[in-house]
C-alpha cells in the first residue's frame, strides 16, 4: 500500500487557497522531493509539471522545473483549476512522488491537494520515513490553517474521506461543514483551528494519550499523529483517535462500503455516548 496525504482548502484558509496550494507544492519540493531538482539537472530524474487555469484553458507546462518553479508558484497563487507535479527516475519508469490539486468537484474557491508516494519510496513500518512525511505535512500547512487534512495508507484516492463514504456524505457538504464537523480521520489527522479549539487545543489533545505526536500549526490547527508509523496504527490506536475526536465528528452510524473495503473507521455513531456495562447494583429490582 502507498502513503497518501490529502488536504482541503476553503474560503477561510489563511492567506487564501492559492497561497495554500503554493505552500503545498513548495513543501513537497523542500521535503520528500529534496534534491529532486538537482537530479533533474543531472539528467537522472525528471519532473512533469503543469497547471490549467480553468476547464477550458490549455495546460501550461513548466519544464525544466529547476528554472520554472517560481513561475509555477505564481500560477498556483492564482488558484488554477488543476495542477500537478510528477517526479520520476529514468531507470524506474514509474512515479516516485505525485503532487496534485484540483477544484473540479468541490468547486472554487474550495480545492483539494494530494501527495502520493510510490510504493518503493519508503516503508509504512519505517519510523524515519514516516517522520519525514509528517514533517512535510506540518511544513505545508503551518501558515495555512486548512479546513481539513489527513495522511495514511487507507486514504482513498477520491475526494471523499473515509467518513464521506461510510456515512453517505456528499463531498460538497462535508467540505462546506469542515470547520464545524471533522471530515474524517486516519493515521495522521489535521483539525482546523476551529475544531482544535472545541477539543481544548493541542495540550488537551496531547493529554488524551491517543496520539504519538501533536504538532500545533503556527496560524491555527493541529496535526495529530496517532502512532509512529501506519503499520502501528492498530485497531486499538484507531479507537483512541475516534474517542479523542468524537465531539467534532459527524453524527451517524457508518455502513460498510463494498467499493472501498480498505477504509479504516470505528463502526459506531460518534454522537452516541459509549455504552458501558452497568454494575449489578445499578439495575433496579424487578
Amino acid at each position: 500500500m502507498s502513503l497518501r496525504a490529502i488536504a482541503t482548502f476553503d474560503v477561510h484558509t489563511r492567506g487564501g487557497v492559492g497561497n495554500a496550494l503554493a505552500s503545498w507544492f513548495g513543501a513537497a519540493l523542500a521535503h520528500p522531493l529534496r534534491g529532486g531538482l538537482e537530479e533533474e539537472g543531472q539528467g537522472t530524474a525528471f519532473f512533469s509539471a503543469s497547471t490549467r487555469a480553468d476547464e477550458r484553458a490549455p495546460s501550461r507546462e513548466f519544464h525544466p522545473l529547476a528554472t520554472e518553479w517560481e513561475a509555477m508558484r505564481e500560477e498556483l497563487g492564482r488558484e488554477p483549476e488543476t495542477a500537478h507535479l510528477l517526479f520520476m527516475r529514468e531507470y524506474l519508469g514509474r512515479p516516485l512522488v505525485h503532487v496534485r490539486s484540483s477544484s473540479t468537484r468541490v468547486r472554487r474557491p474550495d480545492a483539494q491537494a494530494q501527495l502520493l508516494f510510490g510504493a518503493d519510496r519508503g516503508g509504512l513500518d519505517d519510523p524515519s520515513f514516516c517522520s519525514g512525511v509528517v514533517e512535510f505535512l506540518v511544513a505545508a500547512l503551518d501558515t495555512v490553517n486548512p479546513a481539513f487534512a489527513w495522511l495514511g495508507a487507507d486514504a482513498p484516492a477520491s475526494e471523499e474521506t473515509n467518513l464521506d463514504w461510510v456515512l453517505g456524505r456528499r463531498v460538497r457538504d462535508s467540505v462546506r461543514e469542515a470547520r464545524t464537523l471533522l471530515r474524517g480521520y486516519s493515521w495522521t489527522t489535521v483539525c482546523p483551528e476551529e475544531l482544535s479549539r472545541r477539543l481544548g487545543g493541542p495540550d488537551a489533545l496531547a493529554a488524551t494519550g491517543a496520539f504519538h505526536a501533536v504538532h500545533p500549526l503556527r496560524t491555527g490547527g493541529v496535526v495529530l499523529q496517532a502512532s509512529r508509523t501506519p503499520a502501528e496504527y492498530t485497531d486499538e490506536v484507531l479507537r483512541g483517535v475516534f474517542e479523542a475526536l468524537g465531539p467534532v465528528l459527524p453524527p451517524g452510524t457508518p455502513r460498510f462500503e463494498p467499493a472501498h473495503p480498505d477504509l479504516r473507521y470505528v463502526p459506531e455513531d460518534a454522537a452516541r455516548p459509549a455504552r458501558r456495562p452497568q454494575s449489578p447494583d445499578a439495575n433496579p429490582p424487578p
